[in-house]
Order: structure tokens, then C-alpha cells, then sequence
């Protein structure tokens, strides 16, 4: 089984492969975005989880009754900053990682073009064109479903609630927002561990990686560099206008 180093370092080289092969991509400094968003979640996962265990001790090593509100409050807070910054990492990441895909497949042979922004679009594509790419189709609609409920906590946590936190008995816990609804209070408040919710993101985000550098490392690249130039003149135009 493949390290989740290994993983990396081997998607990190692909990931350059692409990006140089692109006019705009390279121009975006998608490589150096890649890098950077990568140590931005790895980052915010390693305070998420250092805060909410802290959170947790502090908890713990009080009598209930005469906790030392400060506290609680301090690691609470930092917790659900903490915790918003990774969804918000983890979701910017994968953008990056979409943002790649439409480069495998030629465009002139399709019927509809593979979107450019946003991941849950493509898989939302992938999985109403399966003809497009069935391999890749088929690991979308079974192996996805995690990131499915990770981006409704993120959106729910940035734009609709906070990240409402409390203390279960041997771990911290979150109201999980698997679906967006609005009625979602009134239905009860269904909640998960927080440390184990985050470490299997984690598995599960490095098994996707594994299998996207499987499937696509020996695939044909297009790009129509002409077309991308002009692209790249045009808004450098925009900017000195």
C-alpha cells in the first residue's frame, strides 16, 4: 500500500507535468497554488486537531461546575476557526486538482466540454455523460460520497451556521450538515466526531489522489496553446485598459 508521502510526491510531479504544458495554467501558477493549498490543509488539519484535543482536556480536567469560562472559551473559539479554515483548505484544494481534468479529454469529440470550475460540477458531469469516461465515471458516483457531505458542512459552516461544537463523552463532537436544508434544526441535530470525521477525509482524500494519478498519468494532454495565448493576452489587455 502507498504512503500518503509517496501519494504526494507523485502527484505533485504529475500535477507539474500538466500545468507546463498548459500557457494558462502555468501563467495561473497553478503548480505553486498546488503546493500551497496542499500545506494550507495539511496545516489546518494539525490545528484543527492539536485545538480540539486541547478543548477536550480542558474539559475534562475541570469539575463541570466550576469551569474557568476563559478557557473553554478560548480553545472553542480557536476550534471552530480552526475547523472552518480546513473545510475551506480541503474544498480550495480540490478545485485545483478539477481544474486539471478538462486537459485529458478533447474537447472537439465531446459533446458538451468538461467543466473548467468547480469539482462537484464535474462530477455532477461525469455522472450524467458516463460514456465520456467510464473508469473515471464509476469511481465518482462509488467512492465520493465523502466529499459530498464535506462540501455541505463547508457551505453550512460559511455561509449558513456556525460550527457548532460540543462534548461528547470521550471526544468532540459537530452537528454534521449532510444535506442543505434549511428545515435541518427542526429535524434534530445528528452529529459526528470531529477528530474521526477529519482523519477519514484525510484517508479518503489521498485515496482519490492515488486513484487520479492511476487513471490519468498516461493520458493524452490537450491543449489548444494558440487559443490559450490569446486567452492570456486578452486579460492582460483588460488589466492596462
Amino acid at each position: 500500500m502507498k504512503s500518503d508521502k509517496d501519494v504526494y510526491h507523485r502527484i505533485r510531479k504529475f500535477v507539474s507535468k500538466v500545468v507546463h504544458s498548459s500557457p494558462v495554467l502555468a501563467n495561473y501558477g497553478l503548480d505553486y497554488s498546488f503546493n500551497t493549498q496542499f500545506k494550507c490543509l495539511a496545516t489546518m488539519q494539525e490545528y484543527t486537531l492539536k485545538t480540539i484535543r486541547e478543548l477536550f482536556r480542558t474539559y475534562k480536567g475541570k469539575n463541570v461546575n466550576s469551569i474557568l469560562q476563559k478557557d473553554i472559551d478560548i480553545f472553542l473559539i480557536e476550534s471552530i476557526a480552526f475547523f472552518e479554515a480546513y473545510l475551506n483548505a480541503f474544498y480550495s484544494f480540490i478545485q485545483i486538482i478539477g481544474r486539471l481534468t478538462p486537459y485529458f479529454y478533447d474537447r472537439e469529440k465531446l459533446k458538451r466540454s468538461v467543466p473548467y470550475r468547480y469539482f462537484h460540477w464535474q462530477i455532477d458531469y461525469f455522472l450524467d455523460n458516463p460514456d465520456v469516461d467510464h473508469e473515471y465515471s464509476d469511481y465518482l458516483k462509488n467512492n465520493m460520497t465523502w466529499y459530498d457531505e464535506l462540501i455541505f458542512n463547508r457551505d453550512a459552516v460559511s455561509h449558513n451556521v456556525s460550527a457548532f461544537l460540543g462534548f461528547g463523552k470521550k471526544e468532540i463532537i459537530f452537528i454534521d450538515m449532510p444535506k442543505r436544508r434549511i428545515d435541518f434544526f427542526e429535524s434534530g441535530k445528528p452529529t459526528k466526531k470531529l477528530e474521526q470525521y477529519i482523519l477519514e477525509n484525510w484517508t479518503s482524500l489521498f485515496e482519490f489522489l492515488d486513484f487520479y494519478v492511476e487513471h490519468f498519468s498516461n493520458r493524452q494532454i490537450f491543449v489548444e496553446t494558440e487559443e490559450e495565448w490569446k486567452l492570456i493576452q486578452e486579460k492582460i489587455r483588460k488589466t492596462q485598459d
